[in-house]
């Protein structure tokens, strides 16, 4: 009896486990490929039968294309087409990624904070790298904000000023700087991942009742039954939201690093981005 008691809860233990995993620690490099796959595919179909009345897959696609354009032009200015590419590769990835973790047995490599982490960091290298390609190496004098040192004779109001300067203040910069990629990657990862876990919890719920002999548990089945497809709507909101929040986030910390005092003044007067 014993046996079999251990025997039941080792299958159980194991099925659940089968539908928490989804598959190897290598699952989210499959699922980069998978994530670009489908969405040539999909790209593929949406321009092969070009309409002047588009359906649905080239109304989303020409959605997609126009919103990032818009926002590329509104929030980094006219720059901003340069890096549009970027932009709208950021968008579609995060994108396609989040939603693929909503297909039964397949799994969001955004729900790891590896891939999180790495796409955080294709930001923050191209933030500071188009930074320094467009002002020099000169981006690095604003971690030394500029203090003036006209305190007449007070010597120690300028030994403070000097510390403030040149010691507290970089640091300050620098905490910030490092902060921005680690908040981006922490965001989509811990709103993914949570979409993940709920789902495999219903999952492995349902599976476990589903195989328990007892009456009543079939009947509890119902409960993740009507729950799923509840988590699975909010699930596409958040899949959304999260690629829309990563991308602008991407957008602004490019924007805010490229883009000297004198074009801040000037992209306020910034309209509707120029036709395309």
């Amino acid at each position: 009896m014993a046996e079999t008691t251990q025997a039941e809860s080792h299958e159980e233990g194991g099925i659940a486990e089968s539908v928490w995993m989804h598959g190897s620690p290598w699952q989210p490099t499959a699922m980069w490929g998978v994530t670009f796959g489908v969405m040539f595919v999909l790209l593929a179909l949406g321009l092969s039968a070009k309409k002047k009345t588009p359906g649905l897959l080239q109304n989303a696609w020409e959605f997609a294309y126009e919103w990032v354009y818009d926002n590329s032009y509104q929030v980094v200015g006219a720059q901003g087409m340069a890096y549009f590419p970027l932009f709208l590769c950021i968008f579609l990835y995060v994108f396609f990624n989040n939603l693929l973790g909503l297909i039964p047995f397949m799994a969001s490599a955004t729900a790891s904070i590896n891939t999180t982490l790495a796409l955080a960091l294709v930001t923050a290298l191209a933030t500071h790298g188009l930074a320094i390609k467009k002002k020099g190496f000169g981006h690095a004098m604003h971690y030394f904000q500029v203090v003036d040192f006209r305190t007449g004779d007070n010597l120690m109001a300028k030994a403070i000023l000097f510390m403030l300067q040149f010691f507290l203040l970089p640091v300050i910069e620098i905490i910030g700087a490092v902060a921005q990629p680690i908040s981006l990657a922490a965001r989509l990862f811990g709103n993914i991942f949570a979409k993940e876990t709920i789902l495999a919890v219903l999952a492995a719920m349902l599976v476990s009742l589903a195989h328990s002999p007892a009456l009543m548990d079939k009947g509890l089945m119902l409960l993740p039954l009507a729950l799923r497809p509840a988590i699975i709507i909010l699930g596409v909101l958040v899949s959304l939201i999260q690629a829309i929040v990563f991308t602008v986030l991407s957008m602004v910390y490019i924007s805010n690093a490229t883009a000297s005092h004198d074009e801040h003044h000037e992209e306020e007067g910034h309209g509707a981005a120029p036709a395309h």
